[in-house]
């Protein structure tokens, strides 16, 4: 069992050089994207792994039934690799026409709307997201959710809204009001919204990741504890641990968004 730190620099050109396709990210392979972060199988059976498996159980025991599950003719040797490096595998897998995006759209869509869903998708691409993870704690998320409102806030000041939204006026105008660096308004259609979320999972921090960072914090804060030790708290209990790693997207966020709520009403 290999134990390597592939390098991005070194590594990434050359898997997907000759033709290599990385299964998991494809039709073949197309797995629940809650197993993302944690593992990549290619067509040359090049597997990686999150470097973080080497210490975590419920990790492993994930990897190791996703090498039960699928069993190829070759024995699945693993290298272990940084979660920014498995992001980045799978943020270039988007370039190739045999991608499978996770995310849910129409099944009527057309070849020139996803076309013009892709093409948006690439426009964006590079920018921070502020209604992704919510770290800086926007006074305006006080009032709105992402998931509900089908919206998405940009750093340079673009707002993304559902064109279906019934009341897309109200709710520009109150997060212009509380966000005054706005300056381009998009109107798109709500497939875009969680295109886009499920684009920023490779591009930045999770929601998952980062209410497993505010779960640590906690602990840290009530019981004193050092970083260290909150994270082997956290992993003592299996059952919880295992939810944690596992938690999607959504119900992230809306942890997160309780998680200030409990801290703006505290403080009220």
């Amino acid at each position: 069992m290999a134990n390597i730190i592939l390098s991005k620099d070194d590594c990434l050109k050359q898997l997907y050089s000759r033709g290599n396709i990385c299964l998991t990210a494809s039709k073949m392979i197309n797995i629940d994207a809650k197993y993302r972060p944690f593992l990549a199988l290619f067509s040359d059976y090049t597997f990686l792994v999150n470097e973080t498996a080497k210490t975590d159980r419920t990790l492993n025991e994930i990897i190791l039934k996703f090498r039960v599950n699928y069993s190829t003719n070759y024995e699945l040797n693993w290298q272990y690799v940084s979660s920014d490096f498995l992001k980045s595998v799978y943020l270039k897998a988007q370039d190739f026409y045999w991608y499978a995006p996770q995310y849910k759209y129409p099944y009527d869509l057309s070849i020139d709307e996803f076309k013009k869903m892709r093409c948006f998708l690439k426009s964006i691409s590079g920018l921070y997201c502020l209604s992704v993870t919510h770290l800086i704690t926007p006074v305006w998320y006080r009032f709105f959710s992402p998931d509900e409102q089908k919206f998405a806030l940009f750093d340079n000041g673009l707002l993304v809204v559902a064109e279906n939204n019934p009341h897309s006026d109200e709710l520009i105008s109150n997060i212009s009001q509380t966000y005054s660096q706005i300056n381009i308004i998009k109107l798109v259609p709500e497939y875009f919204i969680s295109a886009i979320y499920e684009q920023l999972l490779y591009t930045q921090l999770s929601a998952r990741e980062t209410y497993i960072e505010l779960e640590k914090y906690r602990l840290e804060q009530t019981h004193q504890y050092t970083a260290e030790k909150a994270l082997q708290i956290l992993q003592s209990n299996s059952q919880q641990w295992k939810k944690l790693l596992l938690t999607d997207e959504k119900t992230a966020r809306s942890m997160i968004y309780s998680y200030y709520a409990r801290k703006l009403l505290l403080k009220s």
